[in-house]
C-alpha cells in the first residue's frame, strides 16, 4: 500500500507542476562548461557507497579472511585509491565528505556527534542545484532526529523513568539539500529493531520527515531496498545517491540466513557473526551494482566504495597499525574503489594522498558541474590527478585524538605527543612500528610547522599541548567565590583520589573551546595534590574524569591530572587555561575538585570564574557565584573527611 500510495503522490506532482519543474530543469542543465546535455546521456550519476567500521583487511580483495567477491572484482573493475584517508570514528568523517571542510570547521571531531549547520554547503546540496534527484539511505550521525509530535512523544515514553532528560530536535537530513531520505540518526543501533546500544531511547527510522517505528526488517536491507527504488525512480534523470550502510557496526548482529554463509571452519560466534555481515554488505553491495547493469547506467555512473574509519578489534586492518579510535593507519586509511567506465576511471590503482575531505570537489568536478559558493573548503579538487595518473595536489591530513595529534603527508606519518614525538617513513614501514624522529629531526621540524599552521587555521584548543601565550589572563575574581575543603588523613595513597563535585553545565563543547577559571590556595593549605576536571557520571563508582595522564596542559605546561601548585603560593590567584580538543562535540556536564592522596593535610582553595572559552573570545559561565553551586554532601571515610563547599564573600578570604 506505501508504494502505491507514493506513486500516485508522485504522479499528481509532476501533473500539477510540470511546467514549473520543466523550468527548473532547464535552468540547471548547464554544466560547468556552459553545455546544455541530455540528463540520461550527458551528467553522470552518483552512487556513493560507505562502510561503517569496516577496516583494510576486512575485505578479501586486500587479503581479508572474509570472502567479499563483489567488492573484490568492483576494485578490480575500478581504480584503487590506496591512499585515501577518513577520521577516526564516523561523524567526523562524514561531515568531510559532506562539506569538503575540515570537521573542526562544522563543528564536528575528533569525537562523533555534532549537529551540521544549515550554514554548511553540502555535496548534496550542489548536485541538487545541477538538476540532479538527491537521496540518502542508511546512518545519518551528523545530527539529531528532527522534532515532530510523534517522536516527541516516543522519546517520553522511552526516558519516562528519567522526566528532566530534555531532547532538542535536529535539522534533520532533507535540510541539507537531500529530496529522498530512509535513515537513522544516531550509531551502534539494533539492526532488528533500530534502537540504539542496550535498547535505550525510541526508535530511530524515518522516510524524510515522517516517523516510522513501525517498520521492520534488517536494516541493511531495508538500506538496499529503498535504494534500488530510488534508482529505478530515477533512471531517466540524474542522480546522487548516498549510501551510508550500517554494516560492521556494532551491535554485532546477523540474519540466520547470512550466518549460514559463513565457513564452518570458523567457529568462533563473534568472529562468525562478523564474517556473516561482511558478507551481506557485499551481497547488496552487489545488488546495487546489478541494478546499475540491469537499467543499463553503470557506464555512465560514478561509484565509490570505502569506509569510515578503521576497523574494532573484531575486525581486520592488516598490514596497518591500529583501528577505529586510533591516529595509525589503520584507523584512519581507508579501503577505497571509485569506477567510472565513460570517464576511463577503471582497471588501475593511484596512490596519490586523497580522502573524504577532496569527494565534494572531485565529484562535482568528473561531473562537470561549477562548484557552488560554500565556506572556505580543504578538501582539493583531485579530478585531473586521478585522470592523468599525476601526483596529488593533496600535501598533508591533519587529525587529533585525545594525547596526540598527527600529521599524514604522501611520505610520512608523525604522532605528536606532550613530551615525544613519532615519526614513520610510510614508504618502508606501513605497519608504523620503527620510530624514525631521531634520524631525521629536519622532517619533524617541517611537520611540526605544518601540524601548527592546521591548528592555527582552525583555532584547535589541542588539550596535550600548552594554549597559546596570547591567551593568557589575569585572575579576576570578584563577589562571591568558591570555597572547597577537605581534610586528607594519611591513611589515603598517591592512588587515592577522591571527586568534589560542585556544578553542572548542560551546553556542548568543540574542538575549538578553552576552558578556564581562577584558583587560590588559603594560607596554610597544602599547595599541591589537586585539580579542577570536567568529568562524566553521577556517582563515585561511574565517574570518568576527563583530565587524564598526558592531556589537560594549562598555558604554563602544567599537567593538572599532577595536581601542580600555583606559580604565586598560597593566597596569591592565578588563572588557568586548558583545551579541550579531545572532548567535542559533546557535553561535558559535572565539573569538580579531584583531590589526591599523595600529601596529607587540610586544604581549602577559592575558585571563580569557571567558564568556556570560544573561538570568538566570547565565554559560556558554569561557576561565577552561589546560585551556580551543584554540591552535594560527601561523607567521611578515613581516607578523606570534613568535605565542605559553599560560596563565601571575596572580601572575607584572606589573600583577596
Amino acid at each position: 500500500m506505501e508504494m502505491s500510495r507514493r506513486g500516485f503522490l508522485k504522479q499528481c506532482a509532476l501533473v500539477a507542476g510540470a511546467s514549473t519543474l520543466g523550468c527548473f530543469a532547464r535552468a540547471t542543465e548547464q554544466s560547468a562548461s556552459g553545455r546544455s546535455e541530455d540528463p540520461k546521456t550527458g551528467k553522470p550519476n552518483v552512487v556513493y557507497l560507505l562502510a561503517d567500521d569496516l577496516g583494510w583487511g576486512d575485505v578479501s580483495v586486500n587479503g581479508g579472511s572474509i570472502p567479499t567477491p563483489r567488492i573484490d572484482r568492483f576494485s578490480k573493475e575500478g581504480v584503487r585509491l590506496d591512499n585515501f584517508m577518513g577520521w577516526a570514528v564516523c561523524s567526523p568523517t562524514r561531515a568531510m565528505l559532506l562539506t569538503g571542510r575540515h570537521p573542526y570547521r562544522v563543528g564536528t571531531g575528533p569525537e562523533t556527534g555534532g549537529e551540521l549547520e544549515k550554514e554548511e554547503t553540502t555535496i548534496a546540496e550542489a548536485f541538487k542545484a545541477h538538476g540532479y534527484r538527491t537521496g540518502i539511505f542508511g546512518k545519518w550521525h551528523n545530527g539529531v532526529d528532527p522534532e515532530t509530535p510523534e517522536f516527541r512523544a516516543a522519546f517520553a515514553e522511552a526516558y519516562k523513568s528519567m522526566p528532566n532528560k530534555k531532547y532538542k530536535g535536529g535539522l534533520g537530513v532533507n535540510a541539507h539539500g537531500f529530496d529522498e531520505a530512509w535513515v537513522y540518526y544516531g550509531g551502534g543501533a539494533d539492526y532488528f529493531t533500530r534502537r540504539t546500544v542496550q535498547g535505550r531511547g525510541p526508535v530511530s527510522w524515518w522516510h524524510n520527515l515522517e516517523y516510522r517505528p513501525q517498520d521492520v526488517g534488517y536494516t541493511e536491507d531495508l538500506i538496499t531496498d529503498h535504494v534500488l527504488e530510488f534508482i529505478r525512480e530515477n533512471k531517466d534523470r540524474p542522480f546522487f545517491c548516498y549510501v551510508p550502510f550500517h554494516i560492521v557496526h556494532a551491535p554485532l548482529q546477523a540474519k540466520d540466513s547470512d550466518l549460514e554463509g559463513v565457513d564452518k571452519k570458523v567457529t568462533d560466534e563473534t568472529k562468525r557473526v562478523y564474517a556473516a555481515m561482511v558478507q551481506a554488505m557485499d551481497k547488496n553491495v552487489a545488488s546495487i551494482l546489478a541494478e546499475l547493469d540491469k537499467l543499463g547506467l553503470r557506464d555512465n555512473t560514478i561509484v565509490v566504495f570505502t569506509s569510515d574509519n578503521g576497523a574494532t578489534k573484531d575486525g581486520s586492518n592488516l598490514p596497518f597499525r591500529g583501528g577505529k579510535h586510533t591516529l595509525f593507519e589503520g584507523g584512519t586509511r581507508l579501503p577505497t574503489v571509485i569506477h567510472w567506465p565513460k570517464g576511463k576511471v577503471a582497471g588501475r590503482t593511484w596512490d596519490g594522498l586523497c580522502g573524504s575531505l577532496e569527494m565534494f570537489p572531485t565529484l562535482m568536478a568528473m561531473a562537470d558541474l561549477k562548484m557552488p559558493e560554500t565556506r572556505p573548503l580543504d578538501g582539493k579538487n583531485i579530478w585531473p590527478a586521478l585522470r592523468d595518473n599525476t601526483a596529488s595536489p593533496v600535501e598533508s591530513y591533519y587529525w587529533s585524538w585525545h594525547a596526540e595529534d598527527a600529521i599524514r603527508t604522501a611520505d610520512w606519518r608523525m604522532h605528536r605527543f606532550c613530551d615525544h614525538v613519532e615519526l614513520y617513513d610510510i614508504h618502508k614501514d606501513i605497519g608504523e612500528a620503527v620510530n624514525v624522529a631521531d634520524k631525521y629531526p629536519e622532517v619533524v621540524a617541517s611537520l611540526k610547522a605544518k601540524m601548527n599552521a592546521w591548528v592555527e587555521s582552525m583555532g584547535v584548543a589541542l588539550t596535550h599541548l600548552p594554549p597559546p601565550a596570547s591567551l593568557d589572563a589575569k585572575p579576576a575574581p570578584q563577589g562571591e567565590v568558591l570555597e572547597i575543603s577537605v581534610t586528607v588523613t594519611d591513611k589515603a595513597k598517591p592512588r587515592d583520589s577522591l571527586l568534589v563535585p560542585f556544578a553542572r553545565f548542560e551546553g556542548n563543547v568543540f574542538a575549538t573551546d578553552y576552558i578556564e577559571y581562577d584558583l587560590a590556595v588559603a594560607p596554610g593549605s597544602p599547595l599541591k595534590g589537586f585539580f579542577c576536571s570536567p568529568f562524566k557520571g553521577n556517582d563515585n563508582k561511574q565517574i570518568t574524569l576527563d583530565f587524564k595522564r598526558g592531556e589537560g596542559f594549562d598555558q604554563f605546561g602544567r599537567e593538572q591530572a599532577s595536581g601542580p601548585e600555583p606559580k604565586g603560593g598560597a593566597g596569591v590567584w592565578e588563572h588557568r587555561i586548558i583545551g579541550l580538543s579531545s572532548y567535542g562535540p559533546g557535553i561535558l556536564p559535572g565539573h569538580g575538585i579531584v583531590f589526591k592522596g599523595a600529601q596529607p593535610g587540610n586544604y581549602k582553595i577559592y575558585l571563580d570564574n569557571l567558564r568556556i572559552r570560544h573561538r570568538d573570545g566570547t565565554t559560556t559561565p558554569i561557576w561565577k557565584s552561589g546560585e551556580d553551586t551543584k554540591a552535594k554532601k560527601i561523607a567521611d571515610t578515613e581516607l578523606f573527611k570534613g568535605v565542605q563547599v559553599r560560596a563565601v564573600p571575596l572580601s572575607a578570604i584572606v589573600g583577596k
